[in-house]
Formats: C-alpha cells, sequence, structure tokens
C-alpha cells in the first residue's frame, strides 16, 4: 500500500478528495456489483466511479471499517 493513501470510514475520491455519503453508497453512483458497506468488514475490493467527478478509482475495505481508495489497484 502506498504511504500516500491513509484509510477514511467512506470511500473518498483520490481524483477531487469527494467523500461518498450513506445515499450514494447505497442507491446513487458508482454502479457497481458490490455491496460498498459489506467490502469493509469483507476486506474485499473493488473498482468504483466517483459521484462528483466520474472518473473511476479503487476502494479496498478493512474490518474496523474503514476504506483505502487509490488511483489503481496496485497502489493499494
Amino acid at each position: 500500500m502506498s504511504e500516500s493513501y491513509s484509510p477514511t470510514t467512506v470511500p473518498k475520491c483520490p481524483h477531487c478528495g469527494h467523500e461518498m455519503d450513506t445515499d450514494e453508497m447505497t442507491y446513487g453512483k458508482p454502479t457497481c456489483d458490490v455491496d460498498l458497506f459489506a467490502l469493509a468488514p469483507n476486506e474485499d475490493r473493488t473498482v468504483i466511479e466517483c459521484p462528483a467527478c466520474d472518473k473511476q478509482y479503487w476502494v479496498q475495505g478493512g474490518y474496523i471499517p474503514q476504506y483505502i481508495c487509490a488511483f489503481a489497484e496496485e497502489d493499494l
């Protein structure tokens, strides 16, 4: 994991800094097949689209729950 990416309590876009709210994680963008709330305790990762800037980025969950976001999967 790159030191420039620090854990957050919600996914945070590395492009624009947008932090997702509950509605965005549940009902709106990103349109992905992964439950973002389950991502953290399952310690899984996925690529999502930022609802603010429409750019894609990778998100990895951590059990606490926390999220680490990066431009590319190899940066996680």
